[in-house]
């Protein structure tokens, strides 16, 4: 029985010592949260959420990657601390983390059911879902999809492509994988193409749906959301590489309610908030809830890109002059 006793005693203590953040979470009554992902999906979250603290009240913020992190960075200057919470990209995250603006924080949560990479080590961030970068397409226009990257450069497909006016994480990524010279090349030869462009991979997938373009560079769960509610969209599967990157939550270092927002990363990164991502058709990072295509070609996006971000941002900008409201 000795063991029994034993468990006993690390239960109760964990008990003892869950209480005093839970009385400290509720007298700070609210979680800030700053973040890229779009507004149902980010609402889908809450609802849970809120129904497991009703004492709390999450207040979101939702832009894209590029206005938080700048958001961020500006209220840091002035001396402003208002967020509690972020969930973004790797590399905004690294930004963030290089301005030492992270907090650590080794959630409980995410000791089991992630893979090797998807946890910093100091406990500054902690992947919540996976972003595949495919080339998406409305069926009812295209017959016979680019089956490669290198395809997308063929005559057929001027003008025919759109992209994120954001994609700076996948521009990098690419050049990352192929080598500079040759992932150069590449883009602009892509670019040489006029793709168009719009501001989000949501609104890019609502316009693929409706047909105002043919093919996409789109993340591979907008795609299988759309066709699962019968859209006519498909994405290709045979793509060298996929680059993939881990859409990660951090606390900030300087947090106006740090113990609820403990409360919130451990939710997020629990099987329940998980399970309420995954109803939204994103790829959750926990591993023993993932499903999909274990075949792809994927490349990680490496943290060390965020050194170079903001000479990837020139240059993608560059590039990838806008061509299209």
């Amino acid at each position: 029985m000795r063991w029994f006793a034993a468990l006993s005693f690390v239960l109760a203590a964990g008990a003892m010592a869950a209480e005093p953040r839970m009385d400290e979470a509720r007298r700070e009554g609210e979680v800030v949260w700053y973040t890229a992902m779009n507004v149902p999906d980010a609402e889908a979250v809450k609802k849970p959420f809120v129904e497991r603290y009703p004492f709390l009240t999450l207040t979101i913020l939702r832009s894209t990657g590029e206005k938080v992190r700048t958001r961020i960075l500006t209220e840091a200057r002035a001396g402003r601390h208002t967020w509690d919470v972020v969930s973004f990209n790797l590399l905004d995250i690294e930004a963030l983390n290089r301005e030492g603006l992270l907090g650590a924080y080794a959630s409980p949560e995410a000791r089991t059911g992630y893979p090797a990479g998807a946890v910093d080590p100091d406990g500054r961030w902690a992947a919540i879902y996976v972003r595949q970068y495919v080339i998406g397409y409305n069926t009812r226009l295209v017959k016979q999809p680019p089956q490669s990257w290198r395809d997308l450069l063929a005559p057929p497909w001027m003008g025919k492509l759109a992209l994120d006016e954001s994609d700076v994480e996948w521009y990098a990524a690419m050049l990352d994988y192929w080598g500079r010279d040759k992932g150069l090349a590449y883009m602009r030869a892509l670019a040489a193409q006029k793709p168009q462009q719009r501001r989000g991979h949501s609104l890019l997938s609502r316009l693929l749906v409706a047909g105002e373009f043919p093919l996409a560079l789109i993340h591979a769960a907008e795609v299988e959301k759309e066709k699962q509610d019968g859209a006519p969209v498909d994405w290709v599967k045979m793509l060298d590489p996929v680059v993939t990157s881990p859409s990660q939550v951090a606390i900030a270092a300087k947090a106006p309610h740090p113990a609820a927002a403990r409360l919130f990363v451990d939710f997020l990164l629990s099987e329940p908030g998980q399970r309420a991502i995954a109803a939204r058709g994103r790829v959750p990072a926990r591993s023993d809830l993932a499903t999909g295509a274990a075949a792809l070609k994927v490349h990680y996006v490496s943290p060390r890109l965020a050194a170079d971000f903001n000479r990837y941002e020139r240059e993608f900008r560059a590039i990838f002059a806008r061509s299209a409201p």
